[in-house]
């Protein structure tokens, strides 16, 4: 199995190239980014490989399953919804798949990132407020799309503040068969992963959506909140599964004797 920390540099696109441009006088990249997501505002992600991702992770899951389970394979979590493309996205795979049973979970601020502190401010590619999406307007884009609200719930609120035991007493949460981390910075991934921890199952399926976010660096973002849940749990084994558009790696969870 190759380490889940090893990257290999890639080629960086069009749209990175003008970012790093930007980024040099940070009010202006600010502005900037507001204005071209407001442009971009239609119903859309802005990975384009998540959906399929999604689907690969479920379809995985279910393919391993044992006999009779495949209707029960646990719950789908999402940390980081944006707009709600990805979280639609999982509930069409669940329902082409006939996973009935699988409850999705989308957990957000809807107001963008927290502030961006400590080892998180880097070279400026993240600033508080970005990628910001009422939770009104993610709700209406999910109904107007056919989301199904008996098995979807949307938990509001900054990971430090909203993701606590009291809320796990509060509702039905089940082992995590797929789960979703797209919230750009270290700190939310460690938050998000620490909270998660005890739902993992053996087949668990971690999509991060942001693994390549700071371009080949191991010891800053999602790497790092990685690799610190790793050497807490010595027990789990993570095989590397697939990469996708734009910044995205998978992985699948395994426990030792499982």
């Amino acid at each position: 199995m190759t380490s889940p920390l090893v990257q290999e540099r890639r080629p960086l696109r069009p749209k990175k190239l003008i970012e790093l441009a930007l980024r040099r006088t940070p009010p202006l990249y600010r502005l900037a980014s507001k204005v071209y997501h407001r442009i971009n505002g239609s119903f859309r992600t802005l990975s384009p490989g998540a959906p399929g991702a999604i689907a690969k992770a479920f379809e995985l899951i279910k393919e391993r399953s044992p006999a009779g389970q495949v209707g029960d394979i646990g719950d789908y979590y999402e940390f980081g919804v944006f707009r709600g493309f990805t979280l639609l996205s999982a509930q069409r795979t669940c329902d082409a798949l006939g996973l009935t049973e699988t409850r999705l979970w989308g957990f957000d601020s809807f107001q963008g990132l927290p502030p961006v502190e400590g080892i998180d401010k880097g070279e400026g590619e993240f600033f508080e407020g970005q990628f910001a999406c009422g939770k009104d307007e993610v709700m209406a884009n999910l109904s107007g799309h056919g989301m199904d609200w008996s098995r979807a719930e949307l938990i509001e609120g900054f990971f430090s503040d909203s993701l606590t035991d009291e809320l796990k007493r509060s509702r039905p949460f089940r082992p995590a068969a797929v789960v979703v981390l797209d919230c750009d910075l270290y700190s939310s991934t460690q938050e998000a992963l620490a909270w998660i921890e005890d739902l993992l199952s053996p087949t668990t399926v971690l999509l991060f959506d942001d693994w390549h976010s700071f371009g080949g660096a191991t010891d800053r973002g999602q790497p790092l909140a990685f690799r610190e849940l790793l050497d807490r749990n010595p027990e789990l084994r993570a095989e590397e599964g697939w990469e996708f558009a734009n910044n995205g790696k998978t992985f699948v969870l395994h426990r030792e004797g499982s």
